[in-house]
Protein backbone atom coordinates (compact mmCIF):
# COMPACT_ATOMS: atom_id res chain seq x y z
CA UNK A 1 0.00 0.00 0.00
CA UNK A 2 2.67 2.22 0.50
CA UNK A 3 4.87 1.60 -2.50
CA UNK A 4 1.60 2.12 -4.40
CA UNK A 5 1.14 5.39 -2.60
CA UNK A 6 4.87 6.66 -3.21
CA UNK A 7 3.99 5.86 -7.11
CA UNK A 8 1.25 8.23 -7.05
CA UNK A 9 3.19 10.90 -4.52
CA UNK A 10 6.13 10.70 -7.83
CA UNK A 11 3.65 11.06 -10.93
CA UNK A 12 2.06 13.64 -9.37
CA UNK A 13 4.99 15.44 -8.50
CA UNK A 14 5.89 15.22 -12.54
CA UNK A 15 2.30 17.16 -13.40
CA UNK A 16 3.61 19.88 -11.40
CA UNK A 17 6.73 20.09 -12.80
CA UNK A 18 4.89 20.28 -16.55
CA UNK A 19 2.57 23.07 -15.14
CA UNK A 20 4.51 25.19 -13.07
CA UNK A 21 7.88 26.81 -14.50
CA UNK A 22 10.79 26.11 -11.97
CA UNK A 23 12.05 29.45 -12.50
CA UNK A 24 8.62 31.16 -12.19
CA UNK A 25 8.00 29.50 -9.33
CA UNK A 26 11.46 29.94 -7.18
CA UNK A 27 11.75 33.81 -8.21
CA UNK A 28 8.21 34.13 -6.69
CA UNK A 29 9.00 32.26 -3.45
CA UNK A 30 10.39 34.84 -1.41
CA UNK A 31 8.88 38.89 -1.58
CA UNK A 32 12.69 40.12 -1.62
CA UNK A 33 13.77 38.89 -5.22
CA UNK A 34 10.42 40.71 -6.97
CA UNK A 35 11.73 44.15 -5.31
CA UNK A 36 15.24 42.99 -6.40
CA UNK A 37 13.96 42.52 -10.57
CA UNK A 38 12.33 45.77 -10.60
CA UNK A 39 15.43 47.66 -9.13
CA UNK A 40 16.97 45.88 -12.17
CA UNK A 41 14.40 46.75 -14.40
CA UNK A 42 15.61 50.31 -14.01
CA UNK A 43 19.08 49.67 -14.16
CA UNK A 44 22.10 47.92 -13.44
CA UNK A 45 23.14 47.47 -9.99
CA UNK A 46 25.20 45.49 -7.78
CA UNK A 47 24.17 43.73 -4.67
CA UNK A 48 25.54 46.31 -2.54
CA UNK A 49 23.90 48.93 -4.45
CA UNK A 50 20.52 47.26 -4.03
CA UNK A 51 20.80 46.45 -0.39
CA UNK A 52 21.47 50.11 0.29
CA UNK A 53 18.20 51.13 -1.89
CA UNK A 54 16.48 48.64 -0.07
CA UNK A 55 17.65 49.09 3.37
CA UNK A 56 19.76 45.58 4.24
CA UNK A 57 22.97 44.53 4.73
CA UNK A 58 24.23 42.96 1.25
CA UNK A 59 24.52 39.44 2.95
CA UNK A 60 21.06 39.11 3.30
CA UNK A 61 20.83 39.69 -0.71
CA UNK A 62 23.50 36.77 -1.96
CA UNK A 63 21.23 34.42 -1.55
CA UNK A 64 18.39 35.29 -3.07
CA UNK A 65 20.74 37.01 -6.54
CA UNK A 66 21.74 33.68 -6.64
CA UNK A 67 18.87 32.11 -6.71
CA UNK A 68 17.96 34.78 -9.77
CA UNK A 69 21.06 34.05 -11.77
CA UNK A 70 20.18 29.93 -10.93
CA UNK A 71 16.74 30.31 -12.47
CA UNK A 72 17.85 32.85 -15.69
CA UNK A 73 16.12 35.96 -14.60
CA UNK A 74 19.25 37.71 -14.08
CA UNK A 75 22.89 38.09 -15.55
CA UNK A 76 25.98 39.20 -14.45
CA UNK A 77 27.38 41.70 -16.81
CA UNK A 78 30.62 42.91 -14.96
CA UNK A 79 32.61 42.96 -12.26
CA UNK A 80 34.96 46.24 -10.79
CA UNK A 81 37.50 46.17 -8.08
CA UNK A 82 36.23 47.94 -4.94
CA UNK A 83 38.41 48.21 -1.55
CA UNK A 84 40.21 44.97 -2.62
CA UNK A 85 37.50 42.78 -3.68
CA UNK A 86 35.27 42.39 -6.55
CA UNK A 87 31.80 44.37 -6.71
CA UNK A 88 30.05 42.06 -8.96
CA UNK A 89 26.91 43.73 -11.02
CA UNK A 90 23.72 41.96 -12.13
CA UNK A 91 21.04 43.01 -15.18
CA UNK A 92 18.00 41.53 -16.36
CA UNK A 93 17.46 38.52 -18.47
CA UNK A 94 14.22 38.93 -19.24
CA UNK A 95 11.60 41.69 -18.50
CA UNK A 96 10.91 42.03 -14.78
CA UNK A 97 7.61 40.68 -13.12
CA UNK A 98 6.54 39.05 -17.00
CA UNK A 99 4.72 36.20 -17.27
CA UNK A 100 3.74 35.13 -20.82
CA UNK A 101 0.39 34.15 -21.11
CA UNK A 102 1.04 30.11 -22.34
CA UNK A 103 2.93 30.24 -18.52
CA UNK A 104 -0.04 32.28 -17.23
CA UNK A 105 -2.49 29.73 -18.68
CA UNK A 106 -0.82 26.57 -17.23
CA UNK A 107 -0.23 28.17 -13.32
CA UNK A 108 -2.52 27.20 -11.02
CA UNK A 109 -4.82 30.15 -9.56
CA UNK A 110 -3.02 30.23 -5.77
CA UNK A 111 0.33 30.93 -7.97
CA UNK A 112 -1.59 33.52 -9.97
CA UNK A 113 -2.72 35.41 -7.09
CA UNK A 114 0.36 35.08 -5.27
CA UNK A 115 2.21 36.19 -8.16
CA UNK A 116 -0.73 39.32 -8.96
CA UNK A 117 -0.40 40.76 -5.02
CA UNK A 118 3.27 40.74 -5.36
CA UNK A 119 3.19 42.97 -8.43
CA UNK A 120 0.37 45.46 -7.36
CA UNK A 121 2.20 45.92 -3.89
CA UNK A 122 5.67 46.86 -5.75
CA UNK A 123 3.97 49.26 -8.25
CA UNK A 124 1.79 50.71 -5.12
CA UNK A 125 4.90 51.32 -3.54
CA UNK A 126 7.06 52.60 -6.38
CA UNK A 127 3.79 55.10 -7.27
CA UNK A 128 4.23 56.10 -3.77
CA UNK A 129 8.02 56.93 -3.62
CA UNK A 130 7.11 58.83 -7.09
CA UNK A 131 4.98 61.06 -5.78
CA UNK A 132 7.03 62.00 -2.82
CA UNK A 133 9.86 62.58 -4.95
CA UNK A 134 7.69 64.89 -7.39
CA UNK A 135 8.18 62.73 -10.69
CA UNK A 136 5.03 61.07 -10.68
CA UNK A 137 3.15 63.93 -12.75
CA UNK A 138 6.33 65.03 -14.71
CA UNK A 139 7.20 65.05 -17.78
CA UNK A 140 4.26 63.40 -19.69
CA UNK A 141 3.06 60.57 -17.56
CA UNK A 142 -0.04 58.71 -18.82
CA UNK A 143 -3.06 57.44 -16.30
CA UNK A 144 -6.00 56.29 -17.03
CA UNK A 145 -8.53 54.06 -15.98
CA UNK A 146 -11.05 52.90 -18.83
CA UNK A 147 -13.95 50.55 -17.70
CA UNK A 148 -15.15 48.65 -19.97
CA UNK A 149 -18.30 46.44 -21.01
CA UNK A 150 -17.43 43.21 -23.22
CA UNK A 151 -18.24 39.60 -24.44
CA UNK A 152 -15.61 36.89 -24.55
CA UNK A 153 -14.18 37.77 -28.04
CA UNK A 154 -13.65 41.07 -27.63
CA UNK A 155 -12.20 40.66 -24.18
CA UNK A 156 -9.65 38.40 -26.04
CA UNK A 157 -8.86 40.67 -28.67
CA UNK A 158 -7.92 43.54 -25.56
CA UNK A 159 -5.82 40.96 -23.84
CA UNK A 160 -3.76 40.94 -27.28
CA UNK A 161 -3.52 44.59 -28.22
CA UNK A 162 -2.61 44.95 -23.93
CA UNK A 163 0.42 41.83 -25.18
CA UNK A 164 1.36 43.81 -28.35
CA UNK A 165 1.83 47.58 -26.85
CA UNK A 166 3.80 45.63 -24.19
CA UNK A 167 6.26 44.16 -26.38
CA UNK A 168 6.54 47.03 -28.10
CA UNK A 169 7.36 48.79 -24.91
CA UNK A 170 9.74 46.24 -24.17
CA UNK A 171 11.28 46.68 -27.65
CA UNK A 172 11.86 50.74 -27.40
CA UNK A 173 13.24 49.98 -23.80
CA UNK A 174 15.91 47.65 -25.49
CA UNK A 175 16.54 50.09 -28.49
CA UNK A 176 17.07 53.03 -26.15
CA UNK A 177 19.43 51.06 -23.59
CA UNK A 178 21.96 50.03 -26.77
CA UNK A 179 21.67 53.79 -27.60
CA UNK A 180 22.58 55.20 -24.09
CA UNK A 181 25.46 52.70 -23.57
CA UNK A 182 26.78 53.75 -26.99
CA UNK A 183 26.28 57.80 -25.94
CA UNK A 184 26.63 57.36 -21.97
CA UNK A 185 24.01 59.07 -21.02
CA UNK A 186 21.99 58.75 -17.83
CA UNK A 187 18.96 57.71 -19.15
CA UNK A 188 15.47 59.10 -17.81
CA UNK A 189 13.83 55.99 -15.33
CA UNK A 190 10.30 55.34 -16.32
CA UNK A 191 8.11 52.40 -15.11
CA UNK A 192 4.83 51.06 -17.20
CA UNK A 193 2.39 49.38 -15.58
CA UNK A 194 -0.94 47.44 -17.65
CA UNK A 195 -3.58 45.71 -16.11
CA UNK A 196 -6.67 44.87 -17.50
CA UNK A 197 -8.70 42.19 -15.24
CA UNK A 198 -12.72 41.61 -14.61
CA UNK A 199 -13.79 43.84 -12.08
CA UNK A 200 -15.95 42.97 -8.39
CA UNK A 201 -19.47 42.15 -8.73
CA UNK A 202 -20.75 45.85 -7.89
CA UNK A 203 -23.74 45.36 -5.40
CA UNK A 204 -26.85 48.32 -5.78
CA UNK A 205 -28.63 48.64 -2.83
CA UNK A 206 -32.38 49.64 -3.30
CA UNK A 207 -33.56 52.90 -3.66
Amino acid sequence: MARKAKRKEVALEGKLRQVIDPAIAKALAHPLRSHVLVILGDRIASPNEIAKELGLAARDLDYHVKVLVEVGMIKLVRAEQRRGAQEHFYDLKKPALYIDRSEWACMPEPIRSLFSASLLKVVVDEAVDALQAGTFNGRSSHQSRTPLLLDEEAWSEVAKVMGGALDQVIEIGERAAKKLSRTGGEGIPIEVFMVGFETAPRHHSAS
